[in-house]
């Protein structure tokens, strides 16, 4: 949601979602981790969770900084946002 409103950092590269059973996580791939990123995970974390009903799995976010590999992306789920380059 907050991507379709234009409310990504630029630091984020990517994020990922993996839904299990027991939690459901979300990962950030970004370039630098900054207190306004922790903000913005904080967020999108409070968001998801609204979508949920009462009873859901645990949301737990996760942040890794650099620029991800995508031959492992598969590995943090699916993923449901990738920036643009930057200059693009």
């Amino acid at each position: 949601m907050q991507a379709l409103l234009g409310l990504i950092s630029t630091d984020v590269v990517a994020v990922a979602v993996l839904a299990a059973t027991e939690k459901v996580e979300l990962t950030f791939l970004v370039r630098r981790r900054t207190a306004e990123l922790d903000d913005d995970v904080e967020q999108a974390v409070l968001e998801l969770d609204a979508l949920f009903s009462v009873n859901h799995p645990p949301i737990k976010p996760r942040v890794h900084v650099g620029e991800p590999d995508p031959s492992v992306l598969e590995s943090y789920g699916r993923v449901i946002y990738w920036a643009k380059p930057q200059g693009g």
